[in-house]
């Protein structure tokens, strides 16, 4: 009867090279992999084409078919002039030159000015004169002078000649040594101006 042969154990030494094998490969690989994502990363980083920029790759460049076309708008009329208000009726009065025709008889030929922009209808001169001591003095026959022109177009004028002749009472007594005051007021359907008192020696 044969006895078996005793069974050799495996000597320590090649159990631990068989391990140091396998982290050398594992620590190779690692490394491998670990310089392929670098290399990768370096690659995608770089810049492509210069200084030219191009367009995310989810992003796609809107074709004309897909844009909505915006309308046009005028830009705001910075330099446009404000629209001017008209001016109603208005009057202005120059008195003119004043002539003699007597002793107590004046001319004179006041012109009338329509400031507005509308026709002032029915315009008319109301005249009223009186003395130093505030007597009212008849003009014409009667206590005031009221002479009308006519209608006055806007920004237009009209000259009109009047002719006053003072009552000024026996031997002129009421005029004589006195300055008489001219009271003047211009009328219209649609304004009445009163202007300054205008003075006349006699």
């Amino acid at each position: 009867m044969m006895t078996p042969a005793p069974k050799r154990e495996k000597e320590p030494g090649s159990a631990l090279s068989g391990k140091k094998a396998m982290v050398m490969v594992g620590v190779a690989v690692f490394f491998l992999v670990l310089m392929i994502c670098v290399i990768a990363i370096v690659v995608l980083l770089q810049p492509q084409g210069g200084s030219e920029t191009t367009l995310p790759l989810h992003q796609e460049t809107p074709s004309l078919d897909t844009m909505r076309v915006m309308p046009a708008t005028a830009p705001p009329d910075t330099e446009s002039t404000p629209v001017l208000e008209k001016k109603p009726v208005d009057f202005f009065l120059e008195p003119g030159p004043q002539a003699s025709c007597g002793l107590t008889c004046r001319q004179l030929t006041p012109t009338i000015t329509n400031t507005g922009d509308d026709t002032a209808h029915n315009v008319c001169i109301n005249l009223v004169v009186s003395n130093s001591n505030g007597e009212v003095i008849f003009l014409n026959g009667a206590p005031a002078i009221r002479q009308c022109v006519g209608d006055i177009a806007g920004r237009e004028s009209r000259s009109e000649p009047i002719v006053i002749d003072a009552d000024c009472g026996f031997l002129a007594s009421k005029c004589i040594r006195q300055t008489l005051t001219l009271q003047t007021m211009v009328t219209s359907d649609e304004r009445s101006v009163q202007f300054p008192d205008q003075m006349i020696a006699v």
